[in-house]
């Protein structure tokens, strides 16, 4: 099985209903005992906070996760992996940086609560499915891509129908 971690899962139409619809998920693990990753285009609305915060996903985790594209941060902790060009795992310190973080500074990171899970081989059952496309991730199209028009910038183009007349 080839991993297809530090990829986008991009939801089809055919996931037109319920949490996944319209959905972006950048795929942080996936090996034979499952998949993890975060839906990056679902705001939560959250007051008082300076900084957005994303739904991940419909599974609860303990905390919040973030990512970030914020090369200057690289040597702020030990746990800066890095997901796809341009795009890393954020560690404690990167997050205290960012809650104390000048407003009119233009940060790259993203904050989660929640994640999309999936058990061993149901991934590979919703792709086998047609449920999601696999596009190559980049932190470019994260951080560079207004959020409520990243599924319409990855989701493929559909055909116009032919006419019958």
């Amino acid at each position: 099985m080839s991993s297809l971690a530090g990829t986008f899962l991009v939801a089809r139409a055919s996931l037109s209903r319920g949490f996944f619809a319209r959905t972006v998920i950048l795929l942080l693990r996936h090996d034979e005992d499952g998949a993890f990753g975060l839906v990056l285009n679902r705001p939560a609305a959250v007051d008082k906070l300076p900084f957005p915060v994303f739904i991940g996903g419909p599974c609860k985790m303990d905390g919040v996760a973030m990512i970030h594209g914020q090369s200057d941060w690289l040597d702020a902790g030990d746990e800066n992996e890095e997901i796809c060009p341009g795009a890393y795992v954020g560690a404690a310190e990167q997050f205290q940086v960012a809650a104390e973080a000048d407003e009119t500074e233009e940060m790259r990171f993203r904050i989660f609560a929640g994640y999309a899970g999936w058990g061993a081989m149901q991934l590979e059952g919703e792709l086998d499915d047609g449920a999601w496309i696999v596009r190559p991730a980049h932190g470019e199209i994260i951080f560079g891509t207004p959020v409520q028009e990243l599924w319409e910038r990855l989701a493929p183009r559909t055909l116009p129908e032919p006419s019958l007349n």
